[in-house]
């Protein structure tokens, strides 16, 4: 059954045949066209993540800032605060009194 299916829809059976529907395409037939109307708020959404894509993704001023400091001794965190975020963060269990 299958062998008779492939067999009248593969390409030697549709050689020669012409096909059964006559299709044209007339530009007169045609007269829908499509339109989009943009919100305020999209277009100002557009505006933004263009303006974001302009954004590097690290300051390297703020990066070679730290990075001078930590390198001569003389940035200090305040260690309760980088605690507290560290603990936050799942990454410091805190200590069992």
């Amino acid at each position: 059954m299958i062998g008779r299916i492939s067999g009248q829809y593969s390409t030697e059976a549709l050689n020669g045949k012409k096909s059964r529907r006559n299709v044209s395409y007339n530009s007169s037939s045609f007269t829908e066209t499509d339109n989009a109307n943009i919100s305020s708020f999209g277009s100002l959404l557009a505006k933004a993540t263009a303006e974001m894509k302009n954004i590097p993704d690290v300051r390297e001023d703020v990066v070679a800032s730290f990075r001078s400091r930590i390198e001569s001794g003389t940035y200090n965190p305040p260690l309760d605060k980088l605690a507290n975020v560290l603990y936050m963060a799942g990454m410091l269990e805190a200590a069992e009194e």
